[in-house]
């Protein structure tokens, strides 16, 4: 959706080079480097902070380091900039599981920051495909305000199913060779993936992790990752008529809700996932912009 009116991109920050690169390449805008490396008061003045700092400490996936790792220690430099200048709002946006990381200790760390600050603090978990994403993507996204009461988008009726990103031109197939497959008896449910098949190795007789499934089109997908391993790695595997195969980076980009045609630089297609792996659903981002909007003027 296009930018509210009277709004516009005073700064940011990647450590990635090719991430910067490709923001430039789409907005026009360049961030800044390591945010470690940045006087937060050298940034312009600003009304609302956005900030995905790395999800791999409190992952269920990681080894659940959370503050302890100095990925997840990025949540301080947050602090520093919203310290430097005081903007009216702060969205912080990160995996499920740090509400319960550390028996809840992360979050009330996160929470109690704000709140010294004088902020109120409200938090949801949002499921993507509750709010027009074919993709099951479930983050938790941080409302700090120093206006109104927030109130988090409400979730959409209708669900859109894997289907409606599927280039029917694509014709590879997975390398069967290797794999067999033992059909689930999952039932479909809403919003939900559908299982059709658990794949494992000959070799190994090892399977059955999200990398090693095949997923039903009819139903919504898997959450896409930036690296996961099996024959469906980082995407799922589906089945496509014939076929099975894993999506291509012009499905994932849908999943995601970036255009078809969005530029990455040139990079290699495992690299595209790798990068949107790490991104954010633009369709949930779509929902909460008017309720950013609506607070601001409450």
């Amino acid at each position: 959706m296009p930018a509210p009116k009277g709004t516009g991109f005073s700064g940011g920050e990647d450590i990635n080079d090719k991430v910067r690169d490709i923001y430039e390449a789409n907005h026009g805008l360049k961030p800044h480097g390591d945010i470690k490396e940045i006087d937060p008061q050298s940034f312009p003045d600003f009304n609302v902070l956005c900030a995905g700092f790395p999800c791999q400490p409190f992952s269920i996936a990681g080894k659940q380091k959370g503050f302890g790792d100095k990925n997840g220690n990025l949540f301080y430099d947050i602090l520093g900039i919203v310290d430097a200048k005081n903007p009216d709002m702060a969205i912080l946006e990160n995996v499920k599981n740090l509400k319960s990381h550390d028996n809840g200790r992360t979050y009330k760390v996160i929470e109690q920051s704000f709140l010294d600050r004088g902020y109120k603090f409200f938090s949801k978990v949002m499921e993507a495909t509750h709010y027009g994403s074919p993709q099951c993507r479930q983050r938790i996204f941080m409302v700090a305000t120093k206006l109104g009461k927030f109130s988090f988008p409400a979730k959409f009726e209708k669900q859109r199913l894997v289907s409606s990103v599927i280039d029917r031109s694509d014709s590879s197939n997975w390398d069967a060779g290797r794999y067999y497959l033992v059909e689930k008896k999952s039932r479909p449910r809403p919003f939900k993936p559908r299982i059709l098949f658990d794949v494992y190795s000959k070799e190994t007789k090892k399977g059955g992790r999200q990398g090693e499934r095949v997923y039903d089109i009819d139903a919504c997908g898997v959450t896409i990752c930036a690296s996961s391993g099996g024959p469906g790695a980082k995407t799922g595997l589906y089945k496509v008529g014939n076929n099975i195969r894993r999506l291509n980076t012009g499905e994932c980009l849908q999943m995601f809700g970036f255009p078809k045609g969005y530029d990455f630089c040139g990079i290699a297609d495992e690299q595209r996932l790798f990068h949107l792996g790490n991104s954010i659903v633009v369709n949930v981002v779509d929902a909460l912009v008017p309720e950013i909007v609506r607070n601001f003027a409450i």
